[in-house]
């Protein structure tokens, strides 16, 4: 299949790319660079520099090679954050969206799927399963919950098949060690290469569950040839919860630095 994936020089849509690769698809990659790097994209993958915000280049970049599948990564992930700059969220994640949701029905497209987020579910509100009511409570959540409903009214009014997926607390290579706002465990290798201590926003009891890079990918690539996966919305990532402080132990382990701590208020 020919496959176009959004967000291919960043973390997640790297690993996509080379794992479609190797299936045997046809790949072309768009990135912005706005958060990611043209290095991360695998060779063998064709590479558009270009914004999802750029609706004319995308529409001839459609209409020129007519992609089966769409894999729609892009996105300015900073859940906190988000609340201060409402505007370019919600422009980067919801109105790039439609633009590529457009183009998808506009070229007979046979699936879309995108990544939204955890977020979706909101605060506390554990263990998240797909058939509860999202309630998200930050504009990122409410921008990629937006996009899910808009994916719904699509399929009902133009027949687009799309495949949600909500990934969480995904590390591996290539994650951006240098994001203050995202990643725990890159955030932590950053402070202990720099020798500072690891900073905990309260006790440190509060848990979440790691998923690997590579154990979700596969999964996201393959969905659209699962006939039983269209139209539907899967969590996508470890079962297993583990406490920060688990977390902060283990990586000064590894990376054989002392144990060196810093508790801040929640």
């Amino acid at each position: 299949m020919k496959c176009l994936v959004t967000g291919a020089a960043g973390f997640l849509g790297s690993h996509l790319c080379q794992t479609l690769l190797d299936k045997g698809h046809t790949v072309i990659g768009l990135d912005d660079l706005s958060g990611g790097y043209v290095e991360n994209v695998p060779k063998g993958a064709q590479f558009v520099q270009a914004s999802i915000l750029d609706h004319d280049l995308l529409t001839s970049l459609f209409e020129k090679e007519r992609f089966d599948y769409v894999y729609h990564l892009a996105a300015y992930a900073a859940e906190g954050l988000s609340h201060f700059i409402k505007r370019y969220n919600y422009n980067n994640n919801v109105i790039g969206s439609i633009n590529l949701i457009n183009c998808a029905v506009n070229t007979e497209v046979k699936c879309f799927v995108f990544t939204s987020s955890i977020a979706v579910y909101g605060e506390g509100r554990t263990p998240m399963v797909e058939d509860m009511t999202p309630m998200p409570t930050d504009s990122y959540g409410i921008a990629k919950y937006t996009v899910e409903q808009e994916l719904k009214a699509t399929k009902a009014m133009f027949g687009l098949d799309y495949i949600i997926f909500r990934p969480h607390n995904v590390y591996g290579e290539r994650q951006n060690l240098g994001d203050p706002y995202r990643n725990v465990v890159g955030i932590f290798m950053n402070l202990a290469m720099q020798g500072k201590p690891l900073s905990i926003f309260g006790d440190g009891s509060q848990q979440r569950a790691f998923s690997y890079v590579g154990d979700i990918v596969g999964g996201i690539a393959d969905a659209p040839n699962i006939p039983e996966a269209r139209n539907r919305i899967f969590n996508i990532g470890a079962d297993t919860p583990y406490s920060v402080n688990e977390l902060a132990e283990l990586c000064c382990e590894v990376m054989d630095v002392p144990q060196n701590v810093v508790h801040l208020d929640a």
